[in-house]
């Protein structure tokens, strides 16, 4: 035989060995694909539906329990009957298929069957679930009920047993608690026939409506006592206290409306009772709360006008003599205005403003005694006389003030005049000291800046002097001329000590300068020039900046340590 021959059966043979071991592969994946499904068809077809489905069949349920059970039931009713069997053809195809090599046709039949089993299983997890919520919402209203009713009995027991605390809303109590006994029989009802679901909506109705009562019924009581107790007992305490009033002859202001306060205040409880007796009573706390503000503002009205009468009394009993008592006084400051003024120049306008107050009391004079009489005839709501009281008394405290204050200004004025002759006495006596603590000194002379602030500070303190020793003294010009000469005695002081030192410094300086006269030219010539500012210009300031600066330049530091040694020695001056 050929050898091409024996070559091309050997290849035939190899193609037909592979070709049936792919088949071979395949038909096995296929065939556990297949048995998997099997195994998932016996897993669901065993799972207890239909007990679960009997089990709720036996609660016989109604309504709309019943429609949703219905269409769970229909449609595992369809599930049974017909989707099992039809998955059973489908995979039954797919076995002899497999089993006749037709791999693509079966794989086809069993990814088919895959999906099926698929939607079959979500279909039956669904049934169940629907099931289960319809058992369950039996076993929960079951359980509610008890509390529930627990509620709305508790509430009807605390109403019954305190029927007077609910005033006119009991009737109203009454029926609402009868229509939630209404809710409660329709639950039952519900419940009992098989309709666990809408019996449940009812139950949740009946509760909500059992704690909407009892939140309203918490309130019902402080408004059934304000209604029937505190306000009509405030009501008929104004009413008392206003025919009190009007018998003793008072008088209110016209803005005070009492009748028609009384009134409105009658009318708005009557209408806050009807809407207690409604259950309105977000209406009746708004009623209320305007009463208030009337009952308020009526008791505040009486209560300024007791008030304004005891204060009117009082101030009544002690205006006349308060106003006697500040007449005296301004006749007294005016004579004493007249003495003061024979020894000093009062610049205040004293005299005009007393006399000003002269007018006004005498304004005020006719003002009281016409009050006064008003008072006694009770014409006039003592709130507004109590007004014009307190003017008056106001007026009277401000002449009073202003009568003191100029009292004590005249007073005053002897104890500034004294005052300023003290301090002319001292500025003489401590210019006469800096005098002689000058001449101690025993300088060439003094400069003239020195001399022209000498002699006019001495000439402030002369000034001074005369304005005191006038026949009337101007305390406000003394006061004046001691501030000046104040200021002008410390610069004195200042310049004395500038002028003093400085010379000392001077001397000081050119005598530790001679140790370099005749060694240094600059400090021999430096010193010449100081000596000569010194003995002949006087300048003391600038000798003592000439010598100290060439002396630096030959002993660095040098002027300033003598100085820090003559302040840190220098005796303090008699005049400090």
């Amino acid at each position: 035989m050929p050898k091409s021959i024996i070559i091309a059966i050997i290849i035939l043979l190899a193609v037909v060995v592979i070709f049936y071991a792919i088949a071979m592969v395949l038909r096995k994946q296929t065939e556990n694909r297949i048995l998997a499904l099997e195994k998932r068809k016996e897993d669901l077809f065993d799972l207890p539906v239909q007990e679960e489905v009997d089990a709720v069949k036996k609660l016989h349920l109604v309504g709309q329990s019943q429609t949703i059970f219905r269409e769970w039931n229909q449609k595992w009713i369809d599930l049974s009957a017909n989707s099992f069997a039809d998955l059973e053809n489908h995979i039954f195809e797919a076995e002899q298929l497999n089993d006749s090599f037709r791999f693509i046709r079966a794989r086809a039949s069993v990814d088919a069957s895959e999906g099926q089993i698929k939607l079959m299983e979500e279909d039956v997890l669904s049934i169940r679930d629907g099931i289960s919520e319809l058992t369950k919402q039996e076993t929960i209203n079951s359980a509610k009920i008890q509390d529930s009713l627990d509620l709305y009995d508790t509430l009807r027991s605390e109403i019954a047993d305190n029927a007077g605390k609910y005033g006119v809303a009991i009737t109203e109590l009454q029926v609402q608690l009868k229509n939630i006994e209404t809710e409660f029989t329709q639950f039952v009802d519900l419940n009992s026939t098989g309709d666990p679901i809408e019996a449940s909506e009812v139950l949740e109705t009946a509760e909500e409506h059992t704690i909407a009562l009892g939140a309203i019924a918490e309130r019902i009581p402080a408004l059934v006592e304000e209604l029937t107790q505190t306000y009509p007992a405030q009501l008929e305490e104004l009413t008392e206290g206003y025919e009190a009033f009007k018998a003793q002859d008072l008088k209110l202001p016209d803005s005070a409306k009492v009748d028609d306060r009384l009134q409105e205040i009658s009318d708005d409880l009557a209408q806050a009772m009807i809407f207690l007796e409604n259950f309105e009573l977000d209406r009746a706390d708004a009623q209320l709360e305007k009463m208030k503000l009337n009952l308020d503002g009526l008791y505040e009205i009486f209560s300024d006008e007791y008030k304004a009468r005891r204060d009117v009394a009082n101030n009544a009993a002690i205006i006349k003599d308060y106003l006697t008592h500040t007449r005296t006084n301004n006749k007294n400051l005016l004579l004493e205005i007249d003495h003061v003024s024979q020894n000093y120049i009062l610049t205040g306008n004293e005299m005009g403003l007393v006399r000003g107050f002269q007018e006004e009391l005498e304004t005020l004079d006719s003002g009281v005694s016409e009050i006064l009489d008003v008072i006694k005839e009770n014409a006039q709501p003592y709130s507004l006389l109590g007004k014009e009281v307190d003017i008056i008394i106001s007026t009277l405290d401000d002449i009073e003030k202003n009568q003191v204050k100029i009292s004590s200004d005249l007073q005053n004025l002897r104890k500034q005049e004294k005052a300023a002759q003290d301090v002319a006495d001292t500025f003489d006596r401590e210019i006469r000291i800096l005098k002689r603590y000058v001449e101690k000194r025993n300088l060439p002379g003094l400069p003239q800046a020195y001399l022209d602030k000498f002699f006019a500070t001495s000439e402030r303190v002369q000034t001074l002097f005369k304005e005191l020793n006038k026949v009337k003294v101007n305390i406000d010009g003394v006061n004046h001329l001691v501030d000046v000469a104040t200021e002008d005695v410390a610069n004195l002081k200042d310049a004395t000590d500038e002028m003093v030192d400085k010379a000392r410094l001077a001397e000081d300086l050119m005598q530790y300068g001679n140790r370099y006269k005749t060694t240094n030219e600059r400090i021999a010539k430096s010193i010449a020039r100081a000596y000569q500012l010194f003995e002949r210009d006087r300048n003391y300031a600038v000798s003592f900046e000439e010598i100290s600066v060439a002396l630096d330049e030959v002993e660095p530091g040098a002027s300033e340590r003598i100085s820090n040694v003559y302040y840190n020695t220098k005796p303090t001056p008699d005049y400090r």
